[in-house]
């Protein structure tokens, strides 16, 4: 899907005082290019073609893609966001496709439709009819068309978690970021990633602690392509 170029207020939300800070993101107007982004996270399917293309195979493939039985996507989950990859897995991917990974700037402007106002993909309020609410079941994309945002993309939030280009390192720590919210709504423990769909502008950390940590079952992505 287009997204238009255009002036944008940048401004993010993250949890304060973690044991290991989150990087300080000052609010800020940018001039943004016009590009594209997929309509929907990346799905099994296509990720199985980009195996089939390619035989990519990371040097540590603990946990890669064990979601798939013999190698392939489960039936009747072909178009279920893929999951259990880990940033490098998405790159290739998406350096396959001649495409890349949005930065979270890129991410949450396409997301607000350029409109810091908004809070979700369809506006400045909530609406449960509009995603999952995080019942710990993920589903194929396109399963809440009501929730898109006006460019035309969806499952933004409450589906998987999506990672975006940033990786920071903190002198201690190297972390990527992720945005959207997932399907999956912990509720045992405090300190968890938040669960369920959350704000555009919401920001969440992913500790790079090795390849197989990284993967994880609510974890996906989606890709972006600068206009020619």
């Amino acid at each position: 899907m287009r997204v238009p170029g255009g002036m944008y207020h940048y401004k993010v939300d993250g949890r304060e005082g973690e044991f290991i800070p989150y990087p300080k993101q000052a609010e800020k107007d940018t001039l943004m290019p016009t590009f594209w982004m997929d309509r929907y996270p990346v799905t099994n399917a296509q990720y199985y073609d980009f195996l089939a293309a390619t035989c990519y195979r990371p040097n540590d493939d603990t946990n890669f893609l064990k979601h798939w039985p013999g190698g392939k996507p489960k039936k009747g989950e072909e178009d279920f966001p893929v999951v259990y990859i880990d940033i490098e897995d998405a790159r290739a991917y998406a350096e396959w496709k001649g495409y890349r990974l949005p930065t979270e700037l890129e991410w949450q402007y396409a997301a607000q439709t350029g409109d810091p106002a908004n809070a979700w993909p369809w506006g400045t309020e909530m609406d449960s009819i509009k995603t999952s609410l995080g019942d710990g079941k993920p589903y194929a994309v396109g399963q809440y068309p009501e929730g898109k945002n006006p460019l035309g993309l969806e499952d933004l939030v409450g589906n998987v978690w999506q990672m975006t280009n940033d990786v920071y390192f903190n002198g201690t720590s190297e972390f990527v970021i992720l945005k959207g919210g997932s399907y999956f709504n912990p509720t045992s423990s405090w300190w968890y990633v938040k669960g369920g769909p959350q704000p555009l502008p919401w920001r969440q950390m992913l500790l790079r602690v090795s390849p197989g940590f990284e993967r994880s079952a609510t974890v996906g992505f989606r890709c972006v392509v600068d206009e020619k």
